[in-house]
């Protein structure tokens, strides 16, 4: 699995996945260039942060990848529990995930375990 790590949090977001999962393939390009990778199927998934979850690097997912691709996991505000989280993620098809710079710490574990998870097989 390859997962695309942008915005404001993209090098910590990188750091935990590396830590966390050294079975994924973690890259760090500008979010548009990102975006095109996963919409050609160079990349599986797309990690943006910014200030308010749904803005700055996941418009550029929106923009490329349609609304309907892309889940907005938390805003200011608004921090889903795991379940929530993981049941969002297996409910769609989505490629791109936004979330609050903020909520990176808790909330990037529990995106890519859902993801990794899902792809595998497991169930919800």
């Amino acid at each position: 699995m390859k997962i695309e790590c942008c915005g404001l949090s993209s090098k910590e977001t990188a750091n935990i996945i590396k830590q966390k999962f050294p079975e994924v393939e973690v890259l760090e390009d500008p979010d548009s260039i990102a975006a095109r990778k996963v919409k050609k199927g160079e990349v599986d998934f797309y990690l943006g942060s910014c200030m308010t979850g749904g803005g700055g690097s996941l418009a550029t997912a929106i923009a490329v990848l349609g609304y309907g691709n892309c889940l907005v996991v938390t805003r200011q505000g608004n921090m889903p529990k795991p379940e929530q989280i993981r049941h969002l993620i297996y409910a769609g098809n989505h490629k791109a995930f936004g979330y609050v710079q903020s909520h990176t710490e808790k909330v990037v574990p529990v995106i890519v375990q859902a993801l990794v998870d899902k792809t595998s097989g497991k169930p919800e």
